[in-house]
């Protein structure tokens, strides 16, 4: 009865020992569509037709999203189209006018020199910005240097690919991941054995028909083999060689001396409970494997925010040198307007208004020298991130980025987003590989939790002789044959250590699918952040060049119209000197981050590699 007991716990194993509860992980990405078009919906009900645009409203009734894998007319639904509330862009040229680059300098000068020439009613507005370009030269003239080299981003992008040490560290990791997966398969290798022996036994015994004294030599060669089923298997061929110290009685019962005893043994051990399997032997394998997914992965995200440093480093030294290009400017202003009021000083210019253009002047050199080291910060951050040896950190070396920030408006389908991020981001696919292998550690800890129940069968030949040749000779006659069939059966009272690891596996799976799940939702609220950062940084354009060309006229028309030098007149023309390059940088700004959250969000959705033409190959040659 305990053997057919026995036999029925490993069918009920074999039937449903294996299976473990799955936790729901992919919640369906229809709840979020839904709520989405819901939350869009909405919107459109609050808002009236003022505030909405016809041909925002017909570009939104024109635009459906066919759901993949259905033709169906009740598949298709409203995409969530996304683009900045702009009537009439600026044109691009109009915005990088304000904001050049210094080795831009000579032609923005020209032009805006020209604009004035043609535009201003006073001559002293023309003289007095030639003053200004002038001085101007001169503190760009201090920023340059003997060095110059021109960079593009896909250059710099190629550059940090080849030479970046973080990238070239974490391309170790699938190469390591791949070992572990060649350690896991050696599991099942034969193994090849070989073992000898010497004993010299001196042991009182009970009978005179006994020898006291022997010597023994033995030796054993063999393979033994796990298989994926659990099963060990083992051969060998062994020789034993005994010789006794014979008295004459025991001489007379003794028919060899020495005796060699060749041994043919070949046994199997099957586990029908615990350790049985294919899911439970190659769990080591599997894990190993899906450890080698994550760690691609992880590579793949470690270049994506390589990538994405690489690019927010290139526009923040655009923008630095861009910001310089503004602070000179502005320095030179001050200055022009405190040599002025330096010549009036003798017919009506009062020591206050001297000292106080003075005090503006000199503030803004220091934030001139302040805005040249930001410019050398950012070149040492790029230069950091590609690692080029020809652009080695303690070198001079002026950089000087030859992309044009990209000035335009984006439409985007928010909700084609969200789904390309749920399905490219790396972040997701490695919480999904951690459920996969948390799920093969608990259907591992299940099986250990069963009792240890081992069916082995053993079967030997022997030949025995008084040489080895011999020996061997009488064991290939297959004379002497045995068998041993036997039932192991074990199970740890109270079993406490098995069930403890089982819950233990059990609640980390559970807590991967949490992880997993928190994973996704930072992944929305990523994309919805960039999505949101890239609206509102592009609608804020219009407005902020419409500032900077308001202040620009401001200042010219105060210039033209002032009667005299008093204090009242210094202070409002410093103030719209300081009002047009606080404009300014915030135009800068804003371009900058609107180039920036175009990376972003390709990062946040997890195609920035392919925004870039990178593609990643599995080969393990070269560097």
């Amino acid at each position: 009865m305990v053997v057919f007991a026995i036999l029925y716990l490993w069918l009920a194993f074999l039937a449903g020992g294996c299976r473990t509860e799955s936790a729901a992980v992919d919640d369906p990405i229809a709840v979020y569509r839904e709520r989405m078009l819901a939350e869009q919906q909405a919107l459109e009900e609050r808002g009236t037709a003022e505030t909405d645009p016809g041909w925002l409203r017909e570009q939104k009734d024109r635009a459906v999203i066919q759901l993949a894998g259905s033709e169906s007319p009740q598949t298709q639904r409203e995409s969530l189209v996304t683009q900045p509330r702009v009537l009439e862009p600026p044109a691009p040229a109009d915005v990088l006018a304000q904001i050049p680059d210094p080795r831009d300098a000579e032609q923005v000068f020209a032009e805006r020199l020209k604009r004035i020439e043609e535009t201003a009613r006073e001559e002293r507005v023309v003289s007095q910005y030639r003053r200004v370009i002038e001085k101007a030269r001169e503190y760009l003239a201090q920023f340059a240097r003997p060095k110059r080299v021109e960079l593009s981003l896909a250059e710099c992008i190629h550059r940090a690919l080849v030479n970046n040490y973080v990238i070239r560290r974490e391309a170790f990791g699938p190469a390591i991941s791949s070992t572990q997966v060649i350690e896991a398969e050696a599991a099942f290798d034969a193994v090849f054995f070989l073992d000898s022996s010497y004993a010299n036994l001196d042991r009182p015994t009970v009978s005179e028909l006994a020898s006291s004294q022997s010597d023994l030599r033995s030796y054993q060669g063999g393979i033994r083999q796990l298989l994926p089923t659990g099963m060990r298997v083992q051969t060998s061929l062994g020789q034993t060689r005994t010789y006794n110290e014979l008295t004459q009685l025991t001489a007379q019962f003794t028919t060899m001396n020495p005796a060699y005893d060749t041994t043919f043994s070949a046994s199997l051990t099957q586990p029908l409970l615990r350790g049985f399997g294919l899911d439970y032997n190659r769990a080591g394998i599997n894990s190993a494997k899906l450890g080698a997914e994550i760690s691609r992965e992880k590579f793949a995200q470690q270049v994506r925010d390589t990538l994405l440093a690489v690019e927010q480093a290139y526009w923040q030294l655009a923008a630095a040198r861009r910001a310089l290009m503004i602070q000179a400017e502005t320095v030179a202003q001050n200055w022009v307007t405190y040599d002025s009021i330096r010549e009036r000083q003798v017919y009506d210019a009062t020591p206050v208004q001297l000292n106080n253009s003075r005090s503006r002047w000199q503030s803004r050199v220091v934030a001139y020298v302040e805005a040249i080291k930001l410019v050398r910060d950012a070149e040492d951050t790029l230069k950091n991130l590609m690692n080029d040896p020809e652009f080695k950190l303690s070198e001079d070396v002026e950089i000087v980025p030859s992309e044009t920030p990209f000035i335009a408006p984006l439409a985007l389908d928010h909700f084609a987003e969200v789904r390309t991020a749920l399905d490219r981001r790396s972040e997701i696919r490695q919480a999904r590989l951690a459920i996969e292998q948390a799920r093969i550690q608990t259907q591992r800890a299940k099986n250990e939790t069963l009792p240890q129940l081992d069916l082995v069968f053993q079967y030997d030949v022997e030949g025995m002789e008084r040489s080895a040749d011999t020996s061997f000779d009488r064991l290939t006659t297959n004379r002497f044959r045995s068998y041993t069939v036997s039932l192991n059966f074990a199970w740890p009272i109270g079993n406490r250590g098995p069930q403890a690891a089982y819950q233990r596996a059990r609640f980390q799976e559970h807590q991967a699918v949490v992880q997993a799940k928190l994973t996704m939702d930072a992944v929305v609220e990523e994309v919805n952040a960039a999505v949101r950062q890239l609206m509102f940084r592009y609608e804020q354009v219009p407005p902020q060049l419409d500032s900077v060309l308001a202040a620009d006229l401001n200042l010219r028309a105060l210039q033209a119209r002032a009667p005299s030098v008093d204090p009242a007149y210094l202070e409002t023309e410093l103030s719209a000197v300081e009002q047009l390059a606080s404009t300014r940088s915030g135009l800068l700004r804003v371009v900058t981050d609107y180039n920036t959250a175009i990376v972003q969000l390709e990062k946040a959705k997890g195609t920035l590699l392919e925004y870039n033409n990178v593609f990643i190959s599995d080969e393990t040659g070269g560097r």
